[in-house]
C-alpha cells in the first residue's frame, strides 16, 4: 500500500510526496546519483539486447530490499519525479522479448526515467522507444550474495507495480502495465494509490461528489432543524479506512483543497501534513504493512526531503548541494534514525 499526491491547486509551486507502505522490511536508503553513470537492464535469454545507457540527469532516489542500483521513488536535478506503487493488476510477462527494441526489466524503469528525462513529456516519448519486462526477484539478485531471511520469500516474486510521475512544469502521468500493454494517463488529479487501476480510482470519485471543505448550514430533517455537531460538516462521508480506494479519495480531497502557500517550505509542510492522513500506523493492517518512510519533493528548487517512520527528523537532500550534476560515483546515505 502506498499514496503518492501532487498538490495540484498550488499554481506557482510545485510540490509532490509519497508514503511507502510494506509488510516486509524493506531496509531502504537513499543513493545519490550524480550524472555519468553506466547502467545496463537485466540481461535477457531471448534475441533482444538489454537496453543500455548513461544517465545524462542526476538525481536522488530510495531503495528497498538491498538493491542499491534499483529505485522505487526519485528526484531529479531537472525537478523530475518517479515513484513505484503496487499495483496488482499489473500484467507485464516475465520472460524477456526475443527481439525489436531493447529489453528494460520494470525494476530499472524508474531508474532510466530519472536519468534520461527532464519532463512528463520527455518520459511519454521514451516509453515508446523500449520494450518492458518483469525480472523475477532470483534473475535479479547478484551472484554469490547471501539471501537475507527477507528476501528469501520473495525470489520467484516480479514486482507489479505501476508509476506516478511529476515534473517541475505541473506534469503529471500515471502508467500502468495491465490488459496486455500498456497504459499512460494523464493524472487529471495528481493522486495515485493502488488497485484497482487508475481510470477506476477517477470514476469511484464520482461516489463523492458532496464533500467539500465548507461547513454545513442547519438542515431541515423531516421538518426539524438540525445544526452539526462541529468543524468538519461538508466532509461527512470522507472514508476513513487504510484501502487504496480510500486512500485515494482523502488524498485527492487533500491536494484540492491545498490552494496556497506562501512559499515552497509552507507548500512541503502542506504535503507532509497532508500524508499524514493517509498514512498506515504499525498494527492497524493485520497484513503487517505500515508506511515505513515518507518522501516531499520539490521540483522547483530540487530539493528531497525524507521521513522515515521511527526517525522524528526530516532529512533535507538538496541535489545542487549534493552535486549530482557533476559527474562522480554513487553515495548512500541511510533514512532517519530514531
Amino acid at each position: 500500500m502506498c499514496t503518492d499526491l501532487r498538490l495540484v491547486r498550488l499554481a506557482d509551486l510545485h510540490v509532490s510526496g509519497r508514503t511507502l507502505d510494506f509488510a516486509y522490511e524493506l531496509g531502504s536508503t537513499v543513493q545519490v546519483v550524480p550524472r555519468g553513470q553506466e547502467w545496463s537492464a537485466t540481461t535477457t535469454a531471448g534475441g533482444a539486447a538489454p537496453l543500455t545507457w548513461t544517465n545524462g540527469v542526476g538525481f536522488v532516489a530510495m531503495t528497498a530490499f538491498g538493491f542499491d542500483q534499483y529505485f522505487v521513488d526519485g528526484l531529479n536535478e531537472a525537478g523530475l519525479s518517479v515513484g513505484t506503487l503496487w499495483l496488482p493488476e499489473t500484467t507485464l510477462p516475465t520472460t524477456a522479448p526475443s527481439d525489436g527494441a531493447a529489453a528494460l526489466d520494470f525494476i530499472n524503469l524508474a531508474g532510466w526515467l530519472l536519468g534520461t528525462c527532464n519532463t512528463v513529456a520527455d518520459v511519454k516519448a521514451a516509453l515508446g522507444t523500449v520494450q518492458i519486462w518483469n525480472a523475477p526477484v532470483k534473475d535479479l539478485w547478484p551472484a554469490g550474495r547471501a539471501v537475507p531471511p527477507r528476501i528469501a520469500p520473495l525470489m520467484d516474486w516480479a514486482f507489479t507495480e505501476h508509476l506516478a510521475i511529476h515534473d517541475a512544469h505541473g506534469g503529471d502521468l500515471v502508467v500502468e502495465f495491465v490488459d496486455g500493454g500498456m497504459q499512460v494517463h494523464d493524472n487529471v488529479v495528481g493522486v495515485l494509490t493502488n488497485s484497482p487501476v487508475y481510470p477506476w480510482h477517477i470514476t469511484n470519485l464520482r461516489n463523492y461528489i458532496g464533500l467539500t471543505n465548507v461547513e454545513s448550514q442547519t438542515y431541515n430533517l423531516m421538518g426539524m432543524p438540525v445544526t452539526g455537531t462541529g468543524n468538519g460538516t461538508g466532509l461527512i462521508g470522507l472514508p476513513g479506512d487504510v484501502t487504496p480506494p480510500s486512500r485515494f479519495v482523502r488524498a485527492t480531497v487533500l491536494s484540492q483543497v491545498a490552494s496556497s502557500a506562501t512559499d515552497s517550505r509552507d507548500a512541503i509542510n502542506q504535503a507532509f501534513h497532508s500524508l499524514d492522513l493517509v498514512s498506515v500506523p504499525r498494527h492497524l493492517a493485520a497484513s503487517g504493512d505500515y508506511t515505513q518512510w515518507y518522501v516531499a519533493r520539490d521540483h522547483d528548487n530540487r530539493v528531497y526531503y525524507v521521513r522515515s517512520y521511527d526517525g522524528w527528523t526530516t532529512d533535507v537532500h538538496d541535489l545542487g548541494g549534493l552535486g549530482v550534476a557533476n559527474p562522480g560515483p554513487q553515495q548512500s546515505l541511510p533514512l532517519p534514525g530514531r
